[in-house]
């Protein structure tokens, strides 16, 4: 699993992003807006930066599955487990919140 720091990248490709928090349990604002927005316990909001036409770099925070992160090396950040497509229609109730 990821910690802060941690430097990553999707699976698919991209820029190197700094993790920067790591969403966990609880009733927290940010765990209360992660959870509006499908995320879960585990998955990552990262940084990274982006040159502009002008050739300034802006700075792009944003959050992923932990699935769909690799570390530099080529080490998965998440392994999904046997039988889990992670499309969350498993009968499992997902209130370990």
């Amino acid at each position: 699993m990821a910690d802060k720091g941690d430097v990553v990248i999707l699976k698919s490709g991209g820029p190197e992003m700094v993790v920067t928090y790591v969403i966990k349990s609880g009733d927290g604002s940010r765990e209360k807006a992660a959870r509006m927005k499908g995320f879960k316990k585990g998955d990552i909001v990262c940084e990274y930066q982006q040159a502009l036409p002008n050739g300034q770099m802006k700075t792009i925070t944003n959050t992923f599955k932990a699935v769909c992160l690799k570390f530099r090396d080529g080490q998965f950040v998440a392994e999904q487990s046997a039988g889990d497509d992670d499309d969350d229609d498993d009968d499992d109730d997902d209130d370990d919140w």
